[in-house]
């Protein structure tokens, strides 16, 4: 399943939840920053299930088009935020905290509030702290109009079925439930409504391993950033606003690590709920993205030198897709013959 945005509106309708938690239709979007809602709801026959997956089997991908419009990289600021809003209690938004945003100096950025632990003296002693990356300065060609930028998440292990919630999945937060119909089921022998408690807890902790993956950012189809045993965020109903997407902006709490609101014309946005690799995010931008938007390729090589992918091994297809009037290229990441 994925979420695909563009043709931003001001138009509204009835049914204006707002992050009210109400089963609504998901809020349109508006010409407004940034566009936040709930994804725990929208979806389904009653608009009551998750719209997007609380967890996927192996990652996610995101795709954006940007046109800065001359403006400075000052003013691109956070651009996608994803976990609790509006929380200040470390205990609640650690681990449930992650954006994306455009530096001053022109590189993308994330950042993700984070909880850790470790037995000290025979005791478990929990610590908090920010975690963050940047990558190398964006080509300043290759950003002038139009621009894509991909951020894939690929977790190491899949997990399938149970293995979602509890392999390193809130499962593991779990520290306690509640009947909230106990009298009803003692009167008419109701079914039990239970309310599970999720807390930050040494069993979250030591299931780490099993949420780590790599983290890529591509401009334009070409890897810029690579980071290995990279945590991912497993969304947690802890919080004030939990379950939120934001696109286009931050948000307050978390530290005050993700306010902002990017001034940058959003084009489109588009969320996967599984990782592409080197080849896929290259063809959808072939295909998807240069041949309706207005893009200036980089001049310079764009690729990150430590990142094997896209070395000299290449694809020539008998075709050109993108109407630049050469053949295509698609690189690979190890070098292996692909058949698509």
């Amino acid at each position: 399943m994925s979420l695909e945005i563009s043709g931003f509106t001001t138009n509204l309708i009835a049914c204006q939840s707002t992050l009210s938690g109400d089963c609504c239709p998901i809020d349109p979007t508006l010409d407004i920053r940034p566009w936040a809602y709930k994804f725990n709801t929208h979806g389904g026959t009653n608009n009551c299930d998750f719209l997007i997956d609380r967890r996927t089997e192996k990652g996610w991908t995101l795709d954006f088009v940007f046109n800065r419009e001359n403006l400075p990289w000052s003013l691109g600021s956070v651009f996608y935020f994803f976990g609790v809003r509006d929380e200040n209690d470390p205990y609640l938004y650690a681990d449930n905290n992650l954006s994306f945003s455009f530096t001053s100096d022109g590189r993308i950025k994330w950042q993700a509030y984070r909880y850790s632990g470790s037995c000290v003296n025979e005791s478990y002693q929990e610590t908090f702290y920010i975690d963050s990356g940047v990558t190398p300065i964006l080509c300043s060609n290759g950003t002038s109009k139009d621009f894509n930028i991909t951020v894939v998440f690929d977790r190491h292990l899949r997990h399938t079925e149970c293995e979602i919630e509890n392999a390193g999945g809130w499962n593991d937060l779990i520290t306690g439930d509640t009947i909230m119909n106990a009298s009803d089921v003692v009167l008419s022998g109701s079914t039990e409504s239970i309310r599970y408690t999720e807390e930050l807890n040494k069993d979250w902790n030591d299931e780490r391993y099993a949420r780590l993956g790599i983290l890529k950012i591509y401009l334009n189809g070409w890897p810029i950033y690579k980071i290995d045993n990279w945590e991912e965020i497993v969304p947690s109903k802890r919080g004030f606003q939990p379950f939120i997407q934001s696109w286009g902006g931050g948000t307050t709490g978390s530290g005050n690590i993700h306010v902002g609101t990017t001034s940058f014309n959003l084009k489109t946005i588009k969320y996967i709920e599984q990782p592409l690799n080197a080849l896929e995010v290259k063809h959808h931008y072939i295909t998807q993205v240069k041949p309706y938007y207005d893009i200036v390729e980089c001049q310079d090589p764009c690729e990150e030198t430590e990142i094997l992918p896209f070395s000299e091994s290449t694809i020539y297809f008998d075709d050109d897709s993108d109407g630049d009037g050469k053949t295509d290229t698609i690189y690979t990441e190890s070098g292996d013959i692909l058949i698509i």
